[in-house]
Formats: structure tokens, C-alpha cells, sequence
């Protein structure tokens, strides 16, 4: 389909179709285009026939009248040649005769030679086909992976879906967990934030239960609030921040600590619309040092989203008085994050 659209250079000057093979166009000239012309070849006929009309023209008054003409003329010709011609001269009659072998010779040679080329382009054009089926071949078996590796996904997905059911489950219930936190298997985790659309309205902070990346990772906080920008911009937003805390495995980790984090307000609607930004630590690396208190200063995104998206009635992002904030921690540096 893309050779076709985007490589098709070769057009037919009858019908304009245009090919993107060579062989392709060849055999649609010579044997299928319907609008092709071709002399008639009968001498004083000078009309270009559609070839699959050829018998027809040859039918046509036209034509019988040129041919009768022509056969008369063939005819006196003869009869002329005939009658000046010397019978008793025979070394001349044997060399018209063979004059006239030489001639079909030549003919049969050059059917020859058109068969021999007719036979190259078949078996060029068979190969080619050949590469195709092979192509084709791959391409299903490719395909057929594709296939597994998508049911994979969608297992995977179905899995996570129960998970955050689960989550709202608990978030209606307004409780955090008690055990320490640690990001999933997908190196994310997913905090559900209880708030009804009226407290969207009113100032709010709220901050996330401590999380480490690992039993023996490092240790982590958010918080997650409104933040009114004043002056021309004039403009509510949904912020979030981020703080490093004090772990106990501090003195066997890498600081500053080295990795992204993504920050993802989750579409409930499975529209896949879920705002997804980024945290370079390597923007403000005095906050990611090993921490000398309890805590580092945060560091995060203040424009996260406009707070009109929680707002909004038929919002996407918060159902049942609950929205979900999900950080995903980039150790294998993909550069990127999508919440589906």
C-alpha cells in the first residue's frame, strides 16, 4: 500500500493509471489497459484503434473499402510484374525466391528474440512474486507475534485496572495504607486523592504517605495542591512537589539522586488523555543530595494542569470525589511515560 501511494512514477499515457513496478506497467500496456491504442498497420489506414476494437475496426466499411483498394493494387502489381517478367531467365526467379526465405528468416528471428525477451520478463516477474509471497510470509509471522505480545498487554492492563478499582475502593473510604509503600513491579505508584468537586474550590494541600523505590531504595514524599497565579495570567493550577527524605540505606545509594520522575493525572474515562510531566533532577540538584535532615527542600511542577480539569462537571480526571496521581520512576532512562 505505500508503493502505491508514495512510489507510483510510472503512469499510463492512455488511461493514467500509475504503477510503482516497472514489470507492472509493461503488462498493463501490453495486455490489459482497455484504452490503449495501437496503428491498424494496414497501409493508408492511418486511425489509432483501441486494441481490444481492433476486430471490430477490421470489420468496419472503413477498413474493407482501404483493404480493397490495397488488394487491387497488390494485384495489378503483380500482374504487371508478371507479364514484363522474362520466364526463360531462372538464375533471376531463384534469387527472388530466395530473397523471399531471407525474409521469413528474418521474420521468424525476430519472433524469436521478442519470445526470448517475453520469457526473461516472465521469469523476472516470477521472482519477483516469489520475493513478495516470502515478504508476505514474514510479515504474518510477525503479525502473529504482535498478536501474542498484545494479549500479553491487554492481560497486563486488565490487571491493572483491577488494582486501581481496588484503590478507588480504598480512597472512598478515606485510608491511606499503614505498611510502607514501594513502587509496583512497573516501577509506579498510584495515590488516590479523596476530594469532592465543591473542596476543589477552596485552597488545598495534601500530602502523599512516604514511599521508597525499593525495600532498600530511596525514600520519598509528595504533596499534591492548588496554587493561584495572580496578575495577567490570572489562573488556578493543580501543582505537584516532590521531597527526598532521610532512608536508612542513604549511605549506600548514588546522590544526587539520578533519576527522572514522571508525574501522571490519570483519565478515568480510559480515553488514554492522562497529563503526564517530568521532574529532571538534574534541574535542581541541591534538593536531591543525600539529605542532611529529615527531609531535602521539595522540587516539582507548579503549572501542572489548570484545576478547571477537576472542576469541570463532566470531568475525566475525578469521579466519585476521587483522582489519581500516579509517579512513575524512570531507572532504565526510557525518557518517556504513558499512564496506559
Amino acid at each position: 500500500i505505500h508503493l502505491e501511494k508514495e512510489h507510483a512514477d510510472f503512469e499510463c499515457i492512455d488511461c493514467h493509471k500509475r504503477f510503482y513496478s516497472i514489470n507492472l506497467y509493461q503488462e498493463h500496456r501490453e495486455e490489459i489497459c482497455e484504452y490503449r491504442c495501437v496503428p491498424c498497420g494496414l497501409p493508408g489506414c492511418t486511425e489509432l484503434i483501441k486494441w481490444f476494437d481492433m476486430g471490430a475496426h477490421f470489420l468496419s466499411m472503413k477498413h474493407q473499402t482501404i483493404l480493397s483498394i490495397v488488394t487491387t493494387d497488390i494485384c495489378i502489381r503483380k500482374k504487371h510484374t508478371s507479364d514484363t517478367a522474362n520466364p526463360f531467365n531462372v538464375d533471376s526467379n531463384i534469387q527472388q525466391e530466395l530473397m523471399a526465405i531471407n525474409e521469413n528468416i528474418d521474420s521468424i528471428s525476430s519472433a524469436v528474440d521478442n519470445s526470448l525477451e517475453d520469457c526473461k520478463r516472465l521469469n523476472s516477474e516470477r521472482d519477483h512474486i516469489q520475493t513478495k509471497n516470502n515478504d508476505i510470509l514474514q510479515q504474518g509471522k510477525e503479525i502473529g507475534k504482535e498478536l501474542q505480545s498484545g494479549n500479553e498487554k491487554f492481560k497486563k492492563c486488565m490487571d491493572g485496572h483491577t488494582e486501581t478499582e481496588k484503590q478507588i475502593d480504598d480512597a472512598k473510604n478515606s485510608r491511606w495504607p499503614t505498611k510502607p509503600l514501594v513502587l509496583d513491579m512497573n516501577d509506579t505508584i498510584t495515590f488516590p486523592i479523596a476530594k469532592q468537586p465543591n473542596d476543589i474550590n477552596t485552597p488545598f494541600s495534601i500530602q502523599t504517605p512516604e514511599f521508597c523505590t525499593s525495600s532498600w531504595g530511596y525514600k520519598l514524599v509528595a504533596r499534591v495542591c492548588s496554587t493561584y497565579i495572580s496578575g495577567e495570567e490570572h489562573q488556578e493550577y493543580l501543582s505537584v512537589h516532590v521531597s527526598l527524605l532521610r532512608g536508612n540505606m542513604d549511605l549506600i545509594l548514588v546522590f544526587p539522586f539520578p533519576y527522572d520522575i514522571y508525574v501522571c493525572l490519570c483519565d478515568q474515562s480510559k480515553q488514554k488523555k492522562d497529563i503526564v510531566s517530568v521532574i529532571k533532577t538534574g534541574d535542581n540538584v541541591s534538593v536531591f543530595n543525600r539529605p542532611s535532615s529529615d527531609r531535602n527542600n521539595e522540587f516539582g511542577i507548579v503549572k501542572f494542569c489548570p484545576l478547571k480539569f477537576l472542576k469541570d462537571p463532566g470531568s475525566i480526571y475525578l469521579k466519585d470525589g476521587v483522582f489519581f496521581i500516579r509517579i512513575f520512576i524512570d531507572f532504565l532512562n526510557v525518557g518517556s511515560y504513558s499512564c496506559a
